[in-house]
């Protein structure tokens, strides 16, 4: 059975913060077309968008659901928790209406290269590292489970790594709904934010810690893409971020993530043109659908750009 490569697109989040339409900037719509055209052809893989109505709207006004196999308008326009804080979770429905083995590629994320999903339980990108003292990215849970909801379901002892799920594969799929649904469950149930902990560390240590711990909890088999450990806290001091890694070896091989970039881009409008112009560049029989969907995005909402 071909697998499948999920990607999710859930706009609720940012339209309770104000923002009324799922725009994208322009190199955000040239990675969603680059990443879904790569998974294909790099790694056989049928492409299934998880999205909502508003998303599902605004990709097909500028030209964007054609590149996917397949497109699920499951996500909800409205849940008893806050969407904000926890941003990524249309993940978790998203895996819960899997039923064979898939990967999950986050729309900024790209592979140019074939990558063995099987001989495991569970894949991810890499290992991260939880620090002491770290209060932005991995806090210690009881600051965050403050009920203990998930620490008394699964008695975790909460150790000091995570896994980053910028790629995240499933082989197991009992595994892959257990913890969906705990995460789900966890959110339902966490009335009480600590907005000292809202921006990042909820979603992160809900999405990758207790991901980790669960694992480690089940004997699962986890294979990672990246070598080494991946320090988050390192990033605000300017030091290395990775310890013992092939991350630059990795990147040569055909692998992109945009996220820590993302930062540099929103403050500098030149950085962020150069960047969207080697996309479009370097993107081969890509760039005529990037161009399209890229300048349809720039007449509707951001007028005064424009890409040749």
């Amino acid at each position: 059975m071909q697998r499948k490569a999920v990607y999710v697109d859930w706009h609720l989040p940012k339209k309770a913060q104000g923002k009324l339409v799922p725009t994208k900037r322009p190199w955000e719509i040239a990675m969603i077309i680059r990443s879904v055209a790569y998974s294909k052809i790099f790694n056989n893989l049928y492409t299934v968008l998880y999205c909502d109505t508003e998303t599902y709207d605004y990709y097909d006004e500028i030209g964007l659901l054609k590149h996917f196999d397949e497109v699920k308008q499951i996500l909800p326009d409205e849940v008893n928790y806050n969407p904000s804080t926890f941003w990524a979770a249309g993940k978790f429905y998203a895996i819960l209406d899997n039923d064979s083995p898939f990967v999950m590629i986050d729309l900024d994320a790209e592979i140019r290269f074939e990558i063995d999903f099987n001989d495991c339980d569970l894949f991810c990108t890499h290992l991260e590292g939880v620090s002491k003292n770290d209060l932005k990215f991995y806090p210690d849970f009881e600051y965050l489970d403050r009920d203990g909801i998930l620490s008394s379901k699964f008695n975790i002892k909460w150790g000091d790594l995570a896994v980053n799920t910028c790629i995240l594969a499933f082989n197991d799929i009992d595994f892959s709904k257990k913890y969906a649904q705990s995460a789900i469950d966890f959110m339902e149930s966490t009335i009480n934010i600590n907005d000292s902990f809202s921006g990042v560390a909820y979603m992160v240590s809900l999405e990758q810690r207790f991901l980790y711990e669960l694992a480690k909890l089940e004997n699962k088999k986890i294979n990672f893409l990246i070598d080494g450990k991946y320090i988050p806290t390192n990033i605000d001091h300017g030091l290395e971020s990775f310890e013992d890694s092939n991350i630059d070896e990795i990147g040569a091989k055909g692998f992109l993530h945009v996220w820590g970039y993302k930062k540099q881009l929103n403050n500098s409008p030149e950085l962020e043109n150069k960047f969207t112009d080697s996309l479009i560049s370097t993107s081969e029989y890509m760039s005529s659908d990037i161009l399209y969907s890229v300048n349809m995005n720039n007449k509707l909402y951001l007028t005064g750009y424009n890409w040749n």
